[in-house]
């Protein structure tokens, strides 16, 4: 849908990465049918170091300057078939975008590129049942990466790992690696953000209401509006804060050490 909408609606060429080449290649053409000039496929899965190095050799080729990087794959809930365990959705949804980072960086304009990681409002729940040690240090702007992959590794051994027999954890750790990406590149600007409980193949059953557009507000508003680096963004595309979770229609966060949840509530999923 994000894809479909930067082709369509806002003028961008787009590179669609898949790693199905057939399901990639019918999303591309799909684009293109509905007005959208440049997309063009690139194979890479999240998971693979080897695919990953390879799709970032491919765009290179290409001799494009990126503007922006989103970090949209993920797995879990019914699109996970429960091989590897927590491990494995650690591996695509927190690992998978510190690969891709790493990997294509040198592409994104240093003067204006952006770095969005697809997270969700799965973090905050996470977070928000932890000792205060381990809100503190998931929220702390100067975590380390070294830090957040000892905890993470403590958290998936003690099987503290959320809803969704990993889930929870992968995108906590996701949010807590923008905060080290934001600081590691000073001169782009690195969010994380949740699109909202959308209906998609993966949520099929769990009473998701919102469709793949709906769920795009946060990252267009992340992708071409004023925003800081390091902060996480709700679905409704105002900051949200990270040890308690903050549902649309409430204030945005303002930054305080210990946020009220009953301020940031409203009784519906945190989006």
């Amino acid at each position: 849908a994000l894809s479909k909408l930067l082709a369509t609606e806002h003028g961008c060429a787009v590179l669609l990465g898949s790693r199905d080449e057939k399901k990639g290649s019918d999303a591309v053409a799909a684009i293109k049918k509905l007005g959208g000039k440049s997309v063009e496929l690139v194979v890479i899965d999240v998971a693979s170091d080897a695919s990953v190095a390879a799709a970032a050799k491919a765009v290179k080729a290409m001799g494009v300057t990126l503007y922006a990087l989103v970090n949209n794959a993920g797995i879990g809930l019914n699109n996970f078939d429960g091989k590897g365990g927590a491990e494995a959705i650690v591996n695509v949804n927190t690992k998978g975008p510190k690969r891709v980072s790493e990997a294509f960086v040198g592409m994104i304009d240093p003067k204006i590129g952006r770095i969005v990681n697809m997270s969700s409002g799965v973090a905050s729940m996470w977070v928000r049942e932890q000792d205060a040690a381990t809100k503190a240090l998931y929220s702390n702007p100067d975590i380390t990466q070294e830090q957040l992959d000892a905890d993470v590794a403590k958290q998936l051994a003690a099987g503290n790992v959320g809803m969704g027999g990993g889930y929870g954890i992968s995108k906590a750790a996701l949010t807590a690696y923008t905060l080290v990406q934001a600081k590691t590149h000073p001169n782009l600007v690195c969010v994380s953000i949740t699109p909202g409980f959308i209906q998609t193949n993966m949520t099929k059953g769990f009473g998701a209401k919102l469709s793949p557009e709906q769920g795009c507000v946060s990252a267009l508003k992340t992708l071409f509006g004023d925003v800081t680096s390091g902060f996480y963004y709700g679905s409704d595309g105002l900051r949200s804060p990270l040890i308690c979770t903050r549902d649309p229609g409430t204030p945005e966060y303002g930054g305080e050490p210990n946020p009220d949840p009953t301020r940031y509530n409203n009784n519906t999923y945190n989006n």
